[in-house]
């Protein structure tokens, strides 16, 4: 049996994390139904379904006489009520894959997006995951399903990408492929211009999208502890330099 999800699963924390849940500040827009406000209203609130309590729901909508057939707590819905939908963006560019005494960039990249996926799944929403680095390199379709875990952990078992990030233009793709409002995840060390990576945003935020930054940095790149003469290679491409740590940090 393929255990390569364990790597980046850590069931304690996604247990703490998932009483907490995570819950749009915006209005959003969902095509199942489930416990967020949404910008559609109607005149009527017609019953549509059952889903599954998650801890921090409203008592007032169990259905009692569903918990009696079941032996399961059980949320009433409505029309009038959405899911929301999540994308987390990753980025797996070379630099990334940095690495001193804490692990890889990329490591911390794949247990925060796994353990998202995993919280917001938990909570009846639907995900959806985009790997990138200069293009996009693989995309996991959205889904309510608890298979999210494994199919994230299948990427980075099989993943060989060494390429620089580009990662304003890939700000800018997503805005034009994403139609409805959704919260957007962006996990990166932001690696790349500025300017552009700021352009990408914006167009997210006139769109409606509702966006959380997760920047992933090595202690050592704030620190730059680095004593003697050291030689630096160039992660995206053929470039080395050599210096000393302490002469160069400041700038």
């Amino acid at each position: 049996m393929d255990k390569t999800w364990t790597k980046f699963f850590d069931p304690e924390v996604v247990t703490k994390l998932a009483h907490i849940g995570f819950k749009p500040s915006g209005l959003v827009e969902g095509n199942l139904v489930g416990n967020h406000r949404s910008p559609f209203h109607g005149f009527a609130i017609e019953f549509a379904g059952h889903r599954g309590y998650v801890p921090g729901d409203d008592i007032r909508h169990l259905d009692w006489t569903a918990y009696y057939k079941t032996d399961k707590y059980l949320l009433k819905q409505y029309e009038q009520e959405t899911n929301f939908l999540a994308h987390i963006l990753v980025d797996v560019s070379a630099s990334m894959k940095f690495e001193h005494e804490h692990g890889s960039k990329q490591d911390y990249a794949a247990f925060i997006a796994t353990a998202l996926a995993q919280i917001i799944v938990n909570q009846s929403d639907s995900v959806g995951v985009t790997f990138f680095d200069e293009e996009i390199v693989d995309t996991i379709p959205v889904t309510s399903g608890q298979d999210i875990v494994d199919k994230i952990a299948n990427f980075y078992d099989n993943q060989t990408v060494k390429t620089g990030g580009g990662l304003g233009k890939i700000l800018d793709l997503v805005a034009e492929q994403t139609g409805r409002r959704r919260v957007l995840f962006l996990i990166s060390d932001f690696f790349g211009e500025p300017e552009e990576t700021f352009r990408g945003l914006r167009r997210l935020m006139d769109a409606k999208h509702e966006i959380v930054l997760l920047q992933i940095i090595d202690p050592l790149e704030i620190s730059f502890d680095i004593p003697g003469k050291v030689k630096f290679i160039d992660l995206e491409g053929d470039a080395t330099m050599e210096a000393r740590g302490g002469t160069i940090r400041d700038s």
